[in-house]
């Protein structure tokens, strides 16, 4: 799995394209009232939130559930862009999925953000 942060969103599309699963992290939410709560608290917190995205969407559901995700849904299913929003628990088992290197990556963002990895 490869991590990517919010203005690397096209990598993250391009990466899952190739069969990988990309974790796209970012602190957007288009729209509070429609979000999730537990997304908009994540934000609000200062958490980032992600998008997990992949080709094969047996696979994303898979980790997705694997991650603590109850209940699935695949948004933008059969495009590119399809993708299993995650936030904070099943968000903070994904970063668990990385290997050392990008878990690196992922730390030093983190910590220039001043969050938490777990």
């Amino acid at each position: 799995m490869r991590v990517s942060f919010t203005l690397e969103v096209d990598e993250a599309v391009a990466y899952a394209r190739t069969g990988g699963l990309s974790l796209h992290l970012h602190r957007i939410i288009g729209d509070r009232n429609k979000a999730p709560r537990c997304f908009v608290d994540a934000v609000d917190r200062g958490e980032p939130i992600a998008h997990l995205f992949g080709a094969d969407a047996a696979q994303l559901v898979a980790v997705a559930r694997q991650c603590g995700v109850r209940v699935t849904h695949i948004d933008r299913r059969g495009t590119d862009r399809q993708h299993i929003d995650l936030c904070s628990g099943p968000l903070r088992k994904a970063y668990k999925l990385l290997d050392a290197d990008q878990a690196e990556k992922l730390a030093a963002v983190l910590a220039a953000l001043k969050v938490k990895a777990a």
